[in-house]
């Protein structure tokens, strides 16, 4: 059973991880390909923020799963880092989120100005 959590907060991590790297990554696609604009990258937002929120939630059952199974403490710093890594990734989403919509809603003041 230990092993299963340490295993579930390792692929929480992996997970946390691929989300916050995938808006940079998505960034990245943007600048070096003359197809995909810089408004395009938008839809990485829900990817990012699905994989940040599975990995936050998968970390929290392996950490609780860890701390009911070994009453030291040990072996749940790998999923408290896990849930922290994944909670940036949520925020990260959020914050282009909200960055994309008040864009878009300037855009549409202007137009209807």
């Amino acid at each position: 059973m230990k092993t299963a959590s340490r295993t579930r907060a390792w692929v929480a991590l992996l997970l946390g991880l691929l989300g916050v790297l995938a808006l940079p990554a998505a960034l990245e696609v943007s600048r070096r390909s003359p197809r995909v604009d810089l408004l395009d990258t938008a839809y990485a937002i829900p990817f990012a923020f699905v994989l940040g929120l599975a990995g936050a939630i998968m970390a929290r059952r392996a950490r609780g799963t860890l701390r009911w199974l070994d009453l030291s403490e040990r072996g749940t710093r790998l999923a408290t880092l896990a849930v922290v890594v994944g909670t940036v990734a949520v925020c990260i989403a959020l914050t282009a989120a909200l960055a994309v919509g008040f864009y878009e809603l300037v855009l549409f003041y202007q137009r209807h100005r």
